[in-house]
């Protein structure tokens, strides 16, 4: 079984995400992709977030119609900063013969360093880097260990050209977020009137 972990705090899921999560599952062969709504993010300390139960829900309207994806609430409900080596070891001990991957992409890559115990991580899992073609995978690699860059499988990407801060933006400023995240999606978050206020 080759399962991949693809964490974040997905507020909101679109497009680019499980575009990327598509191509890394064809790539690899993945039986399964598994996102992974941070509760806090160690990168996001003093940022607003959605409530967890939004983003959470999000990511369960997005995925629904692939049955390779899905979506687990474990860090949302451990509480607290979500560091991905205490996921990866949950997943080791939930999957002990599972082949291990974890999707990011590239610029994430560049500051993987700052991760906590980032050898431990790829250690455990196939790094799984989505790469646009204008991006300079090379020098993102030069910053790591030869162990840890001999995890690292990339993987060619659509640029779309997509984030979920923009979409917060197009949201505050009264635009239309259509063909940026699913439908059920752009539905929640009007109902629930999300990203309204800065």
């Amino acid at each position: 079984m080759r399962i991949a972990l693809f964490g974040g705090t997905f507020d909101p899921v679109h497009y680019g995400h499980l575009r990327l999560a598509e191509e890394a599952r064809e790539a690899a062969q993945l039986t399964r992709v598994l996102f992974m709504p941070a509760h806090i993010s160690p990168f996001r300390l003093g940022e607003y977030h959605s409530a967890p139960h939004h983003r959470l829900q999000m990511l369960l309207l997005a995925t629904r119609d692939n049955p390779h994806f899905e979506v687990s609430d474990h860090e949302l409900q451990r509480g607290g900063i979500s560091y991905t080596v205490d996921t990866v070891r949950y997943l080791r001990a939930q999957h002990p013969n599972a082949e291990l991957y974890l999707i990011m992409g590239a610029d994430t890559l560049a500051g993987f360093q700052r991760w906590r115990q980032p050898e431990v991580i790829a250690q455990e899992c196939t790094l799984l880097v989505g790469v646009r073609p204008e991006y300079d995978l090379n020098a993102a690699l030069d910053s790591l260990p030869a162990a840890i860059r001999a995890r690292v499988h990339p993987v060619p990407m659509t640029p779309l050209g997509i984030s979920a801060s923009a979409i917060r933006d197009q949201i505050r400023a009264g635009h239309s977020i259509r063909y940026l995240t699913p439908p059920d999606v752009i539905e929640y978050i009007i109902r629930n009137r999300l990203y309204v206020e800065p």
